[in-house]
């Protein structure tokens, strides 16, 4: 396993461990509220699990399937780091429970997503996400502000397959809770730092882009913390506008700092929100559909519908990939 990789679970192992010491220490009374129902002995146990895994780590058999010595997978070690069996030597039960389970998180993880797009009177929205497994790290969502205005983020958890869906589960709670208090987008995307910093573990972040509609005023202001530049059009100069990120990506550092930036938005304007998957379509590294060809399907046929335009978008780069390999989301916002 990569040096770097193992660094990072010996740090957040060492953490936890630390914590948990720390916390046996407190007075009695305290524990006994924090505990619920468990027992002192099960923390007893649960440090041990640590120190067991950090030794592991010393000696170079962390991460090492005990059946047939490769590699764990280093997706389910995030979930579990006392994983020891790697998935080519489960036995079919296992295999068969294992993808029960899977097929319910596709389930949890599909209820995650908004229902209906918002109507605005002079704004058109359309959204898809197209998982590449069963389970992916995609996100959109909407939600409303006090004064009207409407709120849309589009998110990417680095990472694939169950770790990634369950800290998207995480991401869409905190957002719906956050997002219609925290009309600063500089200053939400500050907050869900905050909260995801100590979430976010080993190799994992969350790239996501912020939007907050003031239809009222023909204005956008967005944030975009690590995420893939959004493609503004501009009907009147007919140009294309590359909103680039106004910070790091949520979870990379605890002093991140993060900007608010704002942009008229005229009728016939478009924004288009991407996730890596569309501009990484085809050949990873040798032939992507990238970001030139992006940009030459929005000046052709930024006048269409903001449906009409995703749902084309969507198929000249399934075309061209074949398939996705990642997965893939799109949201597009139009000025009527």
């Amino acid at each position: 396993m990569n040096k770097n990789i193992l660094d990072k679970f010996r740090l957040v192992l060492t953490e936890h461990r630390d914590a948990l010491v720390a916390w046996m220490g407190t007075n009695s009374e305290s524990k006994e509220i924090q505990l619920g129902g468990v027992s002192v002995q099960e923390v007893e146990k649960e440090v041990c699990k640590h120190n067991d895994a950090i030794d592991r780590i010393a000696v170079g058999e962390f991460g090492t399937c005990t059946e047939c010595h490769d590699e764990v997978e280093i997706e389910r070690l995030e979930l579990d780091f006392t994983t020891c069996v790697c998935l080519d030597c489960y036995s079919d039960s296992q295999k068969r429970l294992l993808e029960r389970d899977l097929e319910l998180a596709a389930k949890v993880q599909r209820q995650l997503l908004p229902y209906y797009v918002p109507s605005l009177p002079g704004v058109q929205i359309a959204a898809h996400t197209e998982p590449a497994h069963v389970v992916g790290g995609d996100y959109f969502d909407f939600y409303t502000y006090p004064d009207g205005s409407q709120g849309v983020v589009i998110a990417d958890v680095m990472g694939k397959g169950l770790s990634a869906s369950m800290l998207v589960s995480n991401l869409q709670a905190s957002l719906r809770i956050l997002g219609p208090e925290y009309i600063e987008l500089h200053s939400l995307a500050k907050r869900l730092n905050e909260l995801f910093r100590h979430n976010v573990k080993l190799i994992s972040f969350i790239s996501l882009f912020l939007v907050r509609i003031d239809e009222k005023n023909r204005m956008l202001y967005y944030c975009n913390a690590g995420h893939n530049p959004a493609v503004l059009w501009e009907a009147a100069s007919r140009t294309v506008q590359w909103l680039k990120p106004t910070g790091p990506a949520i979870g990379l550092t605890s002093s991140a700092s993060f900007k608010l930036k704002e942009v008229s938005f005229s009728p016939g304007d478009m924004l288009v929100l991407y996730t890596d998957g569309l501009v990484e379509a085809g050949d990873p590294g040798e032939n992507e559909f990238g970001k030139e060809r992006v940009a030459a399907y929005v000046k052709e046929f930024a006048h269409q519908p903001a449906d009409t335009f995703l749902n084309g978008l969507r198929g000249v780069v399934k075309e061209f990939a074949g398939k996705f390999h990642d997965d893939v989301t799109l949201v597009v916002i139009k000025a009527r």
